[in-house]
Parts: C-alpha cells; sequence; structure tokens
C-alpha cells in the first residue's frame, strides 16, 4: 500500500463482493454495501450486465478462483464468530479491515452485545470514512476505528491503545494479509496477539501455501495471481507449509480447530454451485483458539524451554528472548529463504 491512499486490493477485494451480491445466486455472502464502498472504477465496472460480463466473464475470468476465495473466507470468518459469540464473547477486532462492511451489515443486530475494533493504515481508514459518510449511514456506538502504523507499531501496542479489554477473550479476524509478508511478520502478529490477548480468544486468518505443495497444473492459476498482484504494487511474498505453521502455533500456545483445504472449502460453501463457483488451491483458512492452558505454556518456557532447541515438526525454533518475548522463526522446508530474527514487522493493509 502507497502513502496517502487506501490499498488496492482492498478495493478490488470490495469489487469481488459487490460483484457477486449483484450478479450471483445463491450467494455465499451479501454485502450490500461493497458496491457504494470500492472505488469509481469497479463502481462503473459494476453498473450493468454487460459491464459486469465484459470485466468477470471475460478480462478477469481466471481470478473466479480468488473471488471465491474472497467470499468464502469473510463467509467462514463471520460464521467462525456467530459460534464464538453463542460461547459469550462479545469483542470482535478486524486486523487489516480494509473495506469490511461487516459493522454496516449487523450493526442493528450486534450494536447492543458486540465491541467491535477495525484496526488499519490511517490512509485506508481515512479513506474509508469519507466513503461511510457519504453513504450518510448510521455506525454502531460500539464501533471503533484504530489507526495503525504497522511499520512501526505492533498488534498489543495498538490495542493498548484502545478500548480493548485484554481482561476477556476476544475473536480476531485477519483475512488477506499473511499473502502479501514475511514468514517472520506473519508469525510476530500471531505472538503478538497471543502475549496480549485473553485464553479463550479466537482468530481466523486465511494463509497461502508453499507452490511446492501443489500440483503442477495449479502453478500457472498461482503465478498469474502473483502477476496481478505485483501490478498493483502489492506483490505476493507469503507461503507456509501447513505443518510448519502448526508447529509454530502450537508452540505459542494457539489450540488448532481447524484448517480448511480448498475442497473443505468447497464442500462447506460452493458445493454443487451451477456457476461452478470454488476458491483457490493455494489457499487455506486456519481457525486458532488461545489455550487456557497458556500460562502453564509461558511457565514451561521461561524455565528453558526455549532452549529445547529446533522442533523436529516443522522445524521451530525458539532461539533467544526479545525484549519481553520470544523470539519465534519459522523454517519452512520448502522455503530457500534463510531463517531471519523475528519483528514486529509491517503488516500490509487488504
Amino acid at each position: 500500500m502507497k502513502s496517502g491512499q487506501a490499498s488496492r486490493t482492498a478495493e478490488v477485494a470490495a469489487a469481488f463482493r459487490a460483484s457477486h451480491t449483484l450478479y450471483a445466486e445463491p450467494r455465499i455472502l451479501e454485502d450490500n454495501y461493497a458496491h457504494s464502498l470500492t472505488g469509481r472504477f469497479w463502481r462503473f465496472a459494476l453498473s450493468n450486465r454487460f459491464t459486469h460480463w465484459l470485466m468477470f466473464n471475460r478480462l478477469l475470468k481466471r481470478l473466479s478462483p480468488v473471488i471465491a476465495q474472497v467470499l468464502v473466507r469473510s463467509r467462514y470468518a463471520e460464521d467462525t464468530l456467530a459460534a464464538a459469540m453463542k460461547r459469550g464473547i462479545d469483542q470482535y477486532v478486524i486486523i487489516s479491515a480494509g473495506l469490511d462492511s461487516f459493522s454496516l451489515r449487523h450493526s442493528q443486530r450486534e450494536a447492543s452485545i458486540l465491541q467491535i475494533l477495525e484496526l488499519d493504515h490511517p490512509d485506508t481508514q481515512a479513506s474509508k470514512r469519507q466513503r461511510l459518510q457519504s453513504l450518510n449511514v448510521s455506525l454502531p456506538t460500539a464501533l471503533e476505528f484504530v489507526g495503525v502504523d504497522f511499520e512501526r507499531q505492533s498488534i498489543s501496542t495498538a490495542l493498548a491503545a484502545s478500548g480493548f479489554r485484554r481482561d476477556a477473550p476476544a475473536f480476531f479476524s485477519w483475512l488477506g494479509t499473511t499473502h502479501y509478508l514475511t514468514h517472520q511478520a506473519t508469525t510476530g502478529t500471531l505472538l503478538s496477539i497471543a502475549e496480549y490477548a485473553a485464553p479463550g480468544s479466537e482468530i481466523v486468518l486465511d494463509y497461502s501455501v508453499t507452490p511446492e505443495s501443489l500440483d503442477a497444473d495449479k502453478h500457472s492459476e498461482l503465478r498469474w495471481v502473483a502477476k496481478l498482484a505485483a501490478r498493483m504494487g502489492e506483490p505476493l511474498i507469503g507461503g507456509i507449509a501447513p505443518s510448519a505453521l502448526h508447529s509454530v502455533v502450537t508452540a505459542m500456545g494457539y489450540d488448532i480447530i481447524e484448517d480448511l483445504s480448498s475442497e473443505d472449502q468447497k464442500s462447506r460453501y460452493c458445493f454443487n454451485r451451477r456457476d461452478r463457483l470454488c476458491p483457490t488451491v493455494a489457499c487455506r483458512l486456519l481457525h486458532l483458539r488461545l489455550s487456557r492452558d497458556r500460562q502453564a505454556i509461558s511457565e514451561h518456557d521461561a524455565r528453558g524451554g526455549a532452549e529445547e532447541g529446533v522442533a523436529e515438526t516443522g522445524r521451530l525454533k525458539r532461539p533467544r528472548a526479545v525484549g519481553a518475548a520470544t523470539d519465534y522463526a519459522l523454517r519452512d522446508p520448502d522455503c530457500a529463504t534463510k531463517e531471519q530474527p523475528l519483528t514486529r514487522s509491517p503488516i500490509c493493509t487488504t
């Protein structure tokens, strides 16, 4: 994302949601605000069936799996949030919220019981708030915009300056972002949440798998998406082997609730569709919950668990402390990138 403007990938994601809401049936996700929130170019492309067909059925036809992924990840996060609310969770933190419209679509139903915090780069939030003003809609009183300079602040620092209640479990969604981050940035954010949030907190995120884990006939799809992202100025960087990521998050104190492959997502949300919409094979959906035994894990690490070296599964290494936090480093067996010390790296806003 460039300084002074909203994320282009946030614009594209909103356009995908708007396209689906306006022209698809049945709908995986219904977002009646996406059309108004996206940019002028996309509003024109969506303005009638011909321009929509030309854009989405001709020019962007190969992006159908990515469009499905955008829809499914949002639907999955909101389904999982609804289940968490039934268990008593009443805080919702949207990391890199972009042009997400959850607070508008659910303002009446959840306004009295759910505190919503949208974390994002100030430039993206300024653009979004201008668009919201033009819609002349009322926002929930429990909605808080938390501006974060991800190049200089961690998630925990941002939450500490907000109305976030650290003593109560929260639900975090982190979508459409890890694909643009290094392994160290992704694990650094997860660690920051693990250190700050209360036990029982949950998080849903999507992540890209390594090319080596895909069949050869799927590589062209991944290359085309990567080329498009690079042209928009937000190149794809992330790619993590599921087993390696699982080892890392488990060591941080997370329980893995489920990790959905493309086939899992298809069977749950895209089964037997006439338009054959199906999520890309390159992305998975991960649902984590902070263990209520996390304190015991932390005490184990403090007594010397960090000296155990490299775990065989996933090759997780905890070499030393960085400030008050443990330095987690991810070694992906399928990645040739040399291991770097983990820092609170920047998060691209999408």
